[in-house]
């Protein structure tokens, strides 16, 4: 098989076992680019579920930028303590708050590369924010994405560049349908391909996976 066609394989068998196996999460269906932005800042360092257990009390008490900035800091750490890393996090929304209502106006620069401004956001934050909240085809990974990829496609490279990685998510992710593939690839790494115990002899990927073949 070749290179072009295994990606072509691995991403409609992904995509196919998406549309039956997804996970519901509110922000995956919200419009609100506050809302998008935002809980990229909580997913980071834990998992989905916890974020959806608090998602509707936070964004019922902080509606908007404005209601972060004027908060005090311990009652939004409060408020996000089942998150973990608390004081960083409620830090990092405070200080976005405060950016976004005095230089921006209460909007979120199109220019997703300012957001980096804020200590603590970075390039996972802004490019899945672009890639969510925007529509824009970027490349960012977290430890579930990177995890998928390396045994798909570099099981043998123990240390690999952030650069390969991007390339090799531009050559998988489809031209339109790019969150979707971003989530799907997320909730089979929840589901299937998980760091420890993957269900291989369930994978619908597994003959397109290297990473099978070297436990073979």
């Amino acid at each position: 098989m070749d290179s072009v066609n295994k990606y072509t394989l691995v991403r409609e068998k992904i995509l196919d076992w998406y549309k039956e196996n997804n996970r519901d999460f509110p922000w995956r269906t919200s419009k609100s680019l506050y809302q998008i932005l935002i809980t990229e800042i909580l997913l980071q360092k834990t998992i989905a579920l916890n974020v959806s257990n608090i998602y509707s009390d936070f964004f019922t008490k902080y509606k908007d930028f404005n209601t972060i900035y004027i908060a005090d800091i311990t009652n939004i750490q409060s408020d996000i303590e089942g998150l973990g890393l608390s004081n960083k996090r409620a830090k990092i929304l405070k200080d976005l708050s405060e950016m976004i209502i005095k230089e921006y106006k209460g909007e979120i620069p199109q220019d997703s590369e300012i957001l980096k401004k804020v200590n603590g956001i970075a390039d996972y934050v802004s490019n899945a924010f672009a890639c969510f909240g925007l529509n824009h085809r970027t490349f960012f990974f977290d430890v579930n994405i990177k995890r998928f990829i390396l045994r798909i496609f570099k099981p043998q490279e123990t240390k690999v560049k952030n650069e390969s990685i991007y390339a090799e998510l531009d050559k998988l992710l489809p031209k339109t349908d790019f969150k979707h593939m971003y989530w799907a690839i997320l909730d089979f790494g929840n589901k299937i391909c998980s760091k420890n115990k993957p269900k291989c002899e369930i994978c619908p990927i597994f003959d397109n996976c290297l990473h099978y073949y070297t436990l073979s």
